[in-house]
């Protein structure tokens, strides 16, 4: 008698299940698209929302466990009992492959002195440029360079699709000095895409969402553009709002159409907020959505901008009651004017496959806020706080700063435990002491990116822990140089273990290093760094290195994202 298949659906397709393994095991079996990490229940990566149906608990949860939601299950940690229905509030499929396209040139406009309307229509003949509301373009350059663009036109359903692009003049900008005053109607563009994660979900939001908050400074305002004509077209969203920043009028170039569209829509209202005109200093999108008054646990909220105001507005609008899955954002960061080093490296090893939205800037955000967050965590942890506390402690920050989620488990270690790896069991009733050493080590993910960065503290001066501390860093330090000299990954823990004993310490040869990338990077695999018979490419490999002393009981830590330049 064969077993009852059970079918286990999601917004982007189906898969099946006997109900014998996980339903991560099912789902990765047959090749489908989810989002997961560690495997073992804790990080909380792959939970889900479930929607309807069956499923059971393959064991009981440990102390490790990620606490989930009352609707919510862990993927690796439970079984279909029957059909199933299951939703991710924190991560979307990956959508279309982005694919590159030759596009004509059908106008180039001035919308004000510095801003020019470019509006190209992709051609393939394997098929159509289709995109959703809040996703990017990047156009190419001649030295390799590309040109991240948002995309202001609403998708179409049918017909040819036609880009609308605002771009802002960069003093001596390669694109925007050399490239674009030169562009004529019948030119021809090479561009890439769709890239973004910052869109509109295709089902649209669930029906506890009522309100859209939209916030852009500058040319930001192309990047909500139509994913505010997108949810004015969707019943269920009773107002919209945005909030446009600038220095003065004219920043707001599409004042005349919005205020027709004011006119036009009960439910749409928008407002300047001009920088140079305020008669509040330094007065700001975020201040004024916060004025508002909003319902914001009924509201959804993007931002597009400047990284400074999407970080502000986050963590702003997310203490006022702003769900913080319900934030989602977009930072521009401006491009240099060299042969583009912050985009997806081409894999030279099918290790190193990343995904269709990956840019190297993405991976430099995410690493900047780990190294920042470690730190603020660290300060908060005080003599007197059992392990538990300060893990508990941590993951609160990272949400207070903006993360969806943490695609490995908050790892905090106190003095002897700080000689073993993370997988290894920890005390979580050890308290603090005041001449103690510990170890922070997290693994957020930042507007989709995954943040991988660890440290040692030491309390008190007690020069043995302090040495063995600075050995972590030393021995990081000196393994970096031989990987930028050309040593393989598996080549690069011989010369850490070496480098190690210089400090009077051993390597922990367990903590092996991996990947990070657009989350989850277990999609395209879960590859050791020590296992890698290549040289590491940059900006996708994280260098762990774990030491402990060899005659004292303390061990320490540091971890960080391999990069040829690293500040």
């Amino acid at each position: 008698m064969s077993t009852p298949a059970h079918t286990i659906t999601l917004a982007h397709g189906c898969f099946t299940s006997d109900g014998s393994t996980s339903i991560l095991e099912a789902a990765l079996a047959q090749g489908v698209a989810v989002p997961f990490s560690c495997q073992r229940g804790e990080c909380g990566s792959c939970r889900a929302q479930a929607a309807g149906g069956a499923y059971a608990r393959i064991a009981p949860p440990t102390e490790r466990t990620y606490v989930t939601a009352p609707d919510e299950l862990l993927m690796c940690q439970c079984r279909a009992a029957g059909d199933l229905t299951l939703r991710f509030a924190h991560w979307q499929a990956p959508a279309q492959p982005a694919r590159q396209y030759p596009a004509t040139v059908l106008s180039r406009v001035p919308l004000t002195a510095d801003v020019t309307q470019l509006i190209v229509a992709p051609r393939d003949a394997a098929g159509a440029f289709a995109w959703q509301a809040g996703q990017h373009a990047r156009l190419l350059m001649d030295d390799g360079g590309e040109r991240p663009f948002s995309i202001a036109s609403v998708p179409v359903a049918a017909g040819p699709a036609r880009l609308e692009f605002h771009i802002r003049r960069v003093p001596g900008g390669g694109f925007t000095d050399r490239v674009l005053p030169r562009l004529m109607p019948g030119d021809t563009l090479t561009l890439t895409g769709p890239h973004g994660a910052c869109v509109w979900p295709a089902r649209g939001w669930p029906e506890a969402v009522e309100h859209l908050v939209l916030l852009a400074t500058g040319t930001g305002y192309a990047g909500v553009h139509a994913i505010m004509m997108t949810a004015l077209q969707d019943p269920r969203i009773k107002r919209v709002t945005l909030y446009w920043g600038g220095r003065d009028e004219d920043d707001c170039y599409a004042a005349p159409r919005l205020n027709a569209l004011q006119g036009k829509h009960s439910g749409f209202q928008w407002q300047a907020v001009l920088s140079r005109t305020s008669a509040v200093p330094a007065w700001h999108v975020q201040d004024a959505a916060l004025a508002a008054n909003h319902d914001w646990p009924r509201t959804v909220a993007y931002a597009c901008g400047n990284p400074a105001m999407v970080r502000a507005a986050r963590e702003r609008l997310c203490a006022a009651g702003l769900p913080p899955d319900r934030f989602v954002s977009e930072a521009f960061v401006p491009a240099r004017d060299r042969p583009a080093t912050h985009v997806a490296p081409a894999p030279a090893h099918p290790w190193e496959q990343v995904g269709p939205r990956f840019s190297l800037d993405g991976i430099l955000d995410a690493r900047r806020r780990s190294r920042e967050a470690v730190r603020e965590i660290a300060a908060l942890l005080r003599p007197g706080m059992t392990t538990r506390e300060a893990v508990t402690a941590a993951d609160a920050h990272l949400r207070r700063m903006g993360a969806s989620h943490n695609w490995h488990p908050t790892y905090v270690r106190f003095g002897p435990d700080s000689q073993s790896p993370a997988v290894q069991p920890t005390d979580f009733q050890r308290r603090l002491r005041d001449d103690d050493v510990f170890v922070v080590d997290i693994g957020p993910v930042w507007d989709g990116y995954e943040g991988d960065y660890g440290d040692t503290f030491v309390l008190g001066a007690d020069a043995d822990r302090r040495r063995c501390a600075e050995a972590a860093r030393q021995v990081f330090r000196r393994t970096r140089e031989d990987w930028l000299r050309g040593l393989t990954g598996a080549a690069l823990y011989d010369r850490a273990e070496a480098h190690a004993r210089d400090y009077g310490c051993e390597l922990v040869r367990e903590v092996p290093g991996h990947r990070v990338a657009d989350f989850p990077h277990a999609l395209y695999g879960r590859h050791q760094l020590a296992q890698a018979g290549f040289v590491p490419a940059d900006g996708i490999w994280v260098l762990e290195i774990q030491v402990r002393d060899r005659t004292l009981p303390i061990g320490a830590f540091h971890e960080d994202v391999l990069l040829r330049e690293m500040a």
